[in-house]
């Protein structure tokens, strides 16, 4: 029985259908403040929260595994992140260990590997000591930004932005940043890697596709998938981290926060190839990406 937290996010919704269509038993984890996902049949849905460790305590009934993908992400205030992140992983650390888990999938974030850190890299980096400290036999994933239909988060915002944009697209900073999208489809296979592979044990993996570009690049290749024509424009980062200072203040909810532009301005790709060595991790590049997981042609 493998305990998935996050089941009905989008990455975790992947990780539960991959692992089930694997055979493997999948027990996933739901706030009560959310709906049952219906598109997971054969999963094990249960409700708990990982701030009240008393509600995990009686969920571990035959786990054997605890793939950990519950997370909170900019643009949530950096005390609900760090709450979520640090003490959310300590805690779901804590009952793994009582229920005799052999092995801690945890999936972490590129922004852990940042030069510097927003608040939720360094969430994610402190989150990633205390799986490495817990004693349970464990595998750190470290995805980069994930993409595919309908998702995720800041690829799916990203998307939205371009689709409306009128002609002509904003980019706060220089646009030269060096991302590599990973389909959520091959971060769900190297969450099932890392749950077969004697050779994944105590390592903290890259997990990323096989298109390196940048940001610049980027809007320019989801505005040709979208078969729209758009001409990139530059805002100085001062100025757009001024800006949104100001947007905050008037609106807590902004998404283009500070700390968000300081994560878009940071390089962002991860290499892969030792993954690839030693377990057999292989991803899609971005075009075959976008042909088969965004529902539009390649660019």
């Amino acid at each position: 029985m493998i305990f998935l937290t996050g089941a009905s996010g989008y990455v975790g919704r992947r990780v539960a259908r991959r692992l089930t269509a694997s055979g493997l038993r999948v027990r996933g984890l739901v706030p009560a403040a959310e709906d049952l996902p219906a598109d997971l049949p054969g999963v094990d849905l249960v409700r708990g929260d990982i701030l009240d460790p008393a509600s995990l305590e009686p969920l571990g009934r035959g786990v054997t595994a605890v793939v950990h993908a519950a997370a909170a992400m900019l643009p949530n205030p950096a005390e609900k992140i760090r709450s979520v992140n640090v003490d959310g992983t300590r805690n779901v650390l804590g009952v793994a260990r009582r229920w005799g888990a052999e092995r801690f999938v945890y999936v972490s974030a590129v922004s852990a590997a940042y030069a510097k850190k927003n608040s939720y890299g360094q969430s994610k980096v402190d989150a990633e000591a205390l799986v490495a400290a817990s004693g349970i036999p464990f595998v750190v994933l470290r995805p980069t930004m994930v993409y595919g239909e309908g998702g995720g988060l800041h690829f799916a915002r990203l998307v939205e932005l371009v689709k409306n944009a009128p002609g002509v697209f904003p980019v706060f900073g220089p646009g030269t940043a060096k991302l590599q999208p990973v389909h959520v489809e091959d971060v769900a296979a190297a969450v099932e890697i890392a749950l077969s592979s004697a050779a994944a044990a105590g390592g903290t993996w890259g997990v990323s596709g096989a298109t390196v570009l940048s940001f610049n690049d980027l809007v320019a290749r989801i505005a040709a998938a979208l078969g729209q024509r758009c001409r990139i424009f530059h805002v100085p980062l001062p100025l757009a981290m001024a800006a949104a200072s100001l947007a905050v203040k008037v609106s807590p909810s902004f998404f283009l926060t500070p700390e968000a532009l300081l994560g878009l301005n940071q390089d962002a790709h991860l290499d892969f190839g030792p993954f690839t060595t030693a377990c057999g991790y292989r991803p899609r590049t971005l075009d075959e990406g976008f042909a088969g997981g965004l529902g539009v042609s390649a660019a």
